[in-house]
């Protein structure tokens, strides 16, 4: 996915099975470490339910 406004935005995301993509977070350049920490503790959450 490419996002051509701003400063160059991560879009973050989750595949389970071949079929569901579910967007869990997104963010820019200056909060990647912890926009990923964030995807990766929300899928956590999200599977275990």
């Amino acid at each position: 996915m490419r996002i051509t406004v701003g400063a160059g935005y991560r879009v973050y995301y989750a595949k389970d099975g071949d079929i569901t993509y579910l967007l869990l977070c997104g963010g820019d350049k200056s909060t990647q470490n912890k926009d990923i920490e964030k995807a990766v503790k929300l899928w956590k959450e999200i599977k275990n339910d």
